[in-house]
């Protein structure tokens, strides 16, 4: 176990920069991955100075270590380019898995302390954990009823017969998913798309759904927009979904960001 300490007030715009970035962090992520935060979402350019200035303390039960947020920031024509050390990134991807964007920006501005709530991952009240397992629920049935259409006696066997709802439950949890992503994926997946009868193939329980995500995430929104998006734009297609607006609205930002014409 261990404690994050948050020594020093940021402003707003520079709190909201520090929660964009850690909103992107997973434990999963390529070493060395940069995270890309676009200038247009912000309506002036920070001093970046401040973040390695007001560097962030850990400490574990036998050990404490002091480090700045991040090792490096790049900046670009249209966006910025961040990087951090793998020594943090597991600090900052539970930061990411326990508190949403607001919480982040309340926790580095040392604001409104009694409004930083944890994710609701672990749903307290009863109706909505009921509702929320009845979504992952409809997504392993919609899964079944697509695959069942192309193969009338399919039945799905689950990596090492475990059980799909529990597997899908548990991954959302680390990941910071949601539900209707699924459903997105699942219908681009069984789409008329000559691309996507190759990943049918392989894809063949809710397991590979899980494994496979990106791709067909990726694919699902290259389809509605007939561009390919780059490493940037898609990393802003993930925070946007993640911060749960609309495909139309998703697409809008990347226009105005530059992605799409």
């Amino acid at each position: 176990m261990y404690k994050f300490i948050n020594q020093y007030k940021f402003t707003k715009i520079e709190a909201n920069f520090l929660a964009l970035i850690i909103s992107q962090v997973q434990m999963q992520d390529q070493k060395f991955k940069y995270y890309i935060i676009n200038k247009s979402d912000f309506s002036h350019e920070l001093d970046f100075k401040v973040f390695f200035k007001k560097p962030l303390e850990i400490q574990e039960q036998d050990s404490t270590f002091i480090t700045n947020y991040f090792t490096t920031i790049e900046m670009q024509n249209n966006f910025y380019r961040v990087a951090i050390s793998e020594k943090l990134k597991p600090y900052l991807a539970e930061l990411n898995k326990r508190y949403e964007i607001d919480a982040l920006q309340n926790l580095f501005t040392q604001e409104n302390t009694k409004e930083i709530v944890q994710k609701s991952k672990s749903v307290s009240n009863k109706d909505d954990e009921a509702e929320y397992n009845l979504k992952i629920k409809r997504v392993v049935s919609f899964f079944d009823q697509e695959r069942k259409k192309l193969q009338p006696n399919y039945v799905r066997k689950e990596y090492k017969n475990q059980d799909a709802q529990y597997m899908l439950r548990i991954h959302l949890k680390e990941s910071g998913r949601t539900p209707e992503m699924f459903f997105d994926a699942i219908r681009w997946l069984f789409s008329n798309n000559p691309k996507a009868s190759f990943h049918r193939d392989y894809i063949m329980n809710i397991a590979k759904l899980i494994e496979h995500f990106n791709t067909l995430e990726h694919q699902a929104m290259h389809s509605k927009e007939a561009v390919e998006f780059n490493e940037e734009a898609q990393t802003w297609a993930n925070i946007y979904k993640k911060q749960g607006l609309s495909d139309a609205q998703i697409l809008e930002k990347l226009r105005e960001a530059g992605y799409i014409k």
